[in-house]
């Protein structure tokens, strides 16, 4: 993986731990906040779109600011602060520092048409017989 990014050898610290949830926490609120200051299907797209993109500005400038430093508590922040805010920062994080482009592309590909499939085959296992 990315040198600076994961080290799976070392003991994670507890203010490694708080900052990812207090991060994951106040991002997800974030996101909560702006996905309802509207009620149109319109702007629920929208806020998605822009949440992610923005997700995906913040993560980058972050992680760049903090590459090759030795900070895990303000990396684990800033993960925690984008993926509970967008789930498409990370995605797209790893999609571009993957060392495989043809996995890359599989992985970018992939996964939405994946995901797509288990939502709508969730949907049908979970549907109430009256509804179907």
């Amino acid at each position: 993986m990315i040198e600076g990014l994961q080290q799976a050898d070392r003991c994670r610290s507890v203010g490694e731990y708080v900052a990812v949830t207090v991060g994951g926490a106040v991002g997800a609120a974030l996101r909560y906040e702006v996905w309802t200051w509207r009620a149109s299907p319109r702007w629920l797209l929208m806020s998605t779109f822009g949440v992610n993109v923005f997700g995906c500005l913040v993560v980058g400038a972050a992680l760049g600011y903090l590459w090759g430093r030795p900070a895990p508590v303000a990396r684990a922040g800033v993960f925690g602060l984008a993926c509970g805010f967008t789930t498409f920062s990370l995605y797209a994080f790893q999609a571009v520092t993957h060392r495989g482009a043809w996995n890359s592309v599989v992985y970018l590909v992939g996964t939405p048409i994946i995901a797509l499939i288990a939502m709508a085959l969730g949907a049908a296992i979970t549907k109430p017989s009256s509804a179907r």
